[in-house]
């Protein structure tokens, strides 16, 4: 991969901030093409709560699941983890929690943003060289 052009941000966001959402939601449905979908922080806290996800506006369908949340900058916050379906709300997992990724590999994860600047059309084409799909039979 070499380097990727987002940073993975351990801060906290804001009630009310901007984020986004990509990834290939109901795949044998809505096709191969990665999908956007966008909202708000919603809450600090998800279900029941927890203090180590945010509620998130953003409408997210199975396929999201373990895709990353990107603030308006690109940077990932977080990592989309569940849905409630009652109420339409949707959580993700926050950036501090994220210290299993490991740089033990072949991917730099950057300390800077090449994609800060773009429109959010711009960061998209960049973005979905890095968001897969993984299916188990």
């Amino acid at each position: 991969f070499g380097n990727i052009p987002y940073r993975i941000t351990y801060r906290t966001a804001d009630v009310g901030e901007s984020i986004f959402v990509l990834g290939y939601p109901l795949r044998p449905i809505m096709g191969n093409e990665i999908k956007l979908t966008d909202g708000l922080i919603s809450s600090l806290s998800g279900y029941q709560g927890d203090k180590n996800t945010y509620q998130i506006s953003a409408a997210v369908q199975m396929g999201n699941s373990g895709g990353p949340l990107f603030d308006k900058n690109g940077d990932v916050i977080g990592i989309v983890n569940a849905r409630l379906y009652v109420e339409s709300a949707a959580y993700a997992v926050k950036g501090k929690y994220l210290n299993f990724l490991s740089t033990d590999n072949d991917i730099s994860l950057n300390e800077t943003n090449s994609i800060r600047n773009l429109s959010l059309a711009e960061q998209i084409k960049k973005l979905k060289q890095y968001v897969f799909i993984i299916e188990v039979e």
